[in-house]
């Protein structure tokens, strides 16, 4: 047999077979599968923009809340229970262990991303800011959590306090001398003499989510504003023996830790002087006759 010569084949033989194309279905499945599905809320820098409030606006995005952050549903089980008159120590997640929560905290608060939010709600007169520390991952669930509790432990300004009607007063009033009682569902006196923001949501101190609702953003602010959320608050209930034993042993948890690191910021504090910018923190001294504010 010289070079070049083609061998010949019995004609009964079969034909040499055709390479395959590649098979689309099987990479098309590799990559649309659950394995690969990326979660709108992991955490991390790596999973989508930052977006600026007037950049979502522009671009009509539609914005969700990280589910972990929703009020709860027949079909959503895991959610935040807090009781926001108490430090977030004591804020856990329904589905997860009963100690403090920290699966999820530095998960974003929303998808797209954003790099501020502003809350408001029915049970308070306020407009609250929550920035993002780092600009890269965006507002965190954590962030939001940590920045109501910064500002709900402010002060009230006497002059909100006297704006309102004299029914509502006499509400606050009653809540400021429940909440620094020695019923185990409070925090008692160590939340001192001052009228604190937390003082005004009355009976109404439990976290119920946030939700997008546009007509009550318009009907509050006069306009639908980008990245507004509206804040539940639910009626509270007493806690059975095993809650409130529970909320003790985080509460002091936290207040030893927090003995531990004299020289260390809280976090919480830096949150609270960011959220006092620009709004009037004239001191509201409470006294033993609600009268003087009548």
């Amino acid at each position: 047999m010289y070079a070049g010569h083609t061998p010949w084949v019995h004609p009964t033989a079969p034909p040499p077979a055709q390479p395959q194309p590649p098979d689309t279905a099987r990479a098309n499945f590799r990559w649309t599968s659950s394995a690969d599905h990326i979660d709108h809320f992991a955490e991390g820098p790596h999973y989508g923009p930052v977006l600026e409030p007037f950049l979502v606006r522009a671009v009509s995005a539609t914005i969700s809340v990280n589910p972990l952050l929703s009020p709860p549903t027949d079909s959503h089980e895991d959610y935040l229970r807090w009781n926001m008159i108490f430090p977030t120590s004591t804020c856990y997640r329904t589905t997860g262990p009963k100690r403090s929560w920290i699966k999820g905290r530095e998960a974003p608060a929303t998808f797209p991303r954003l790099s501020y939010i502003r809350i408001i709600s029915r049970s308070f007169p306020w407009m609250i800011s929550v920035k993002a520390r780092r600009q890269n991952i965006g507002v965190t669930c954590g962030e939001v959590i940590e920045t109501l509790s910064a500002y709900f432990h402010g002060d009230v300004a006497k002059k909100e306090y006297e704006g309102v009607s004299t029914r509502r007063r006499r509400e606050i009033w009653q809540a400021y001398q429940y909440n620094r009682s020695t019923d185990s569902n409070v925090p008692g006196g160590h939340l001192g003499e001052q009228l604190r923001r937390l003082d005004w949501l009355c009976s109404h101190s439990r976290w119920g989510g946030l939700v997008r609702n546009d007509e009550f953003i318009k009907e509050a602010c006069g306009d639908v504003l980008p990245c507004t959320f509206e804040l539940k608050c639910v009626p509270s209930y007493p806690l059975t023996p095993e809650e409130a034993s529970e909320q003790q042993r985080i509460a002091r948890h936290a207040e030893n830790r927090s003995r531990s690191r004299p020289n260390s910021r809280p976090r919480s504090m830096e949150s609270r002087s960011n959220s006092n910018e620009g709004r009037d923190t004239t001191d509201t001294t409470t006294e033993e006759d609600e009268s003087e504010y009548d």
